[in-house]
């Protein structure tokens, strides 16, 4: 089937005309009229039929002629994605809710200006990164989990056979905006300090199955918490939108070590839980990994996303999760 031939029956249908479509196409009447004799004879049909106003096509003829922008769409559709393919760095991210993993993907393309890329980042719950990985949705996960969660998150990849390298274990922290009362105390911070705002926090998970990995907060990060003492709670679902509540009102954020000039770049200051909320001991509690297939060849585009997950949050990258201080502009 010659798909060039296919378009010259549209052109004949769009012009009404053998003549006038040979025009358009840069072929003679002759040769166009012969093209159009073949396809009838091969298919058992005719295409075309004169009438007072022109050329039209026959019953069967509208049928062949639908097909035939289907195939022309469906050929041009699959050359695209093949060129795009051949000629770019294809990547596809899964990660949680998590700055550290976007602050290194942002970073990778940044790196790339001159290009030609087909990237899609992906944000949402481990469990799901998990099966994006497993399913081969995406080429790297991205996971933050609770220390004491590990040996039950390396069973499950195991089951999956999916690979997991440990970027960093983290504190927990708290986090508000630039310029926040909290930060000019100019003495040790205090719970009573931390009490007197109110909280922006992603919601708890309800399903049982997730559970276990969806709590990136750590029970011991919680329970340093009184819940009775807070008086406002807000749970959103995008870090986006974490980040825009946080940007905009004196709330507090809960989450891990800061990213690379997140103060530059987001407005938002990281400080440790005041050492009477929280003992030292209890400090390290959520782990950044990242995930991907076993014994599968990764991208050219993934092992350079690596590289920057691992240069700017890795063990050997010299970004280090400091130890608690006691005040609040440590």
């Amino acid at each position: 089937m010659n798909l060039q031939h296919l378009s010259y029956m549209i052109e004949i249908e769009n012009c009404n005309s053998i003549s006038r479509a040979a025009q358009k196409l840069f072929v003679t009447q002759p040769y166009l009229s012969k093209i159009l004799r073949e396809l009838e004879n091969q298919y058992g049909i005719a295409i075309f039929t004169r009438s007072r106003n022109g050329i039209i096509p026959t019953e069967s003829g509208r049928l062949f002629l639908d097909m035939a922008r289907d195939l022309l769409e469906n050929a041009e559709n699959f050359s695209r994605v093949f060129q795009e393919y051949r000629e770019g760095y294809r990547l596809r991210v899964s990660s949680c809710t998590c700055s550290h993993a976007s602050d290194a993907f942002i970073r990778m393309v940044q790196a790339l200006p001159d290009e030609t890329l087909r990237f899609h980042f992906r944000e949402t719950l481990n469990m799901e990164v998990i099966d994006d990985v497993y399913t081969n949705v995406a080429d790297v996960g991205v996971l933050l989990f609770p220390c004491d969660k590990s040996e039950e998150i390396k069973a499950m990849l195991h089951a999956k056979h999916l690979e997991c390298h440990r970027l960093l274990d983290s504190p927990s922290y708290l986090f508000c905006r630039v310029g926040h009362p909290l930060l000019s105390l100019g003495r040790p911070m205090t719970d009573d300090d931390i009490y007197q705002y109110n909280f922006v926090l992603y919601p708890e998970q309800t399903d049982q199955r997730a559970r276990t990995i969806e709590s990136v907060y750590g029970n011991t990060a919680l329970r340093a918490l009184n819940w009775n003492r807070i008086r406002q709670v807000v749970y959103v679902h995008s870090r986006s939108a974490l980040h825009n509540m946080i940007q905009r009102t004196d709330y507090l954020g809960l989450g891990m070590s800061p990213i690379l000039e997140q103060e530059k770049n987001y407005h938002i200051v990281s400080f440790p839980y005041p050492e009477t909320m929280l003992s030292h001991s209890e400090y390290r509690l959520s782990t950044l990994s990242y995930i991907h297939q076993k014994d599968r060849e990764l991208s050219k585009a993934a092992r350079v996303y690596i590289t920057f997950l691992e240069q700017c949050y890795g063990e050997h990258s010299g970004y280090e999760t400091k130890a608690p201080a006691t005040t609040a502009d440590a």
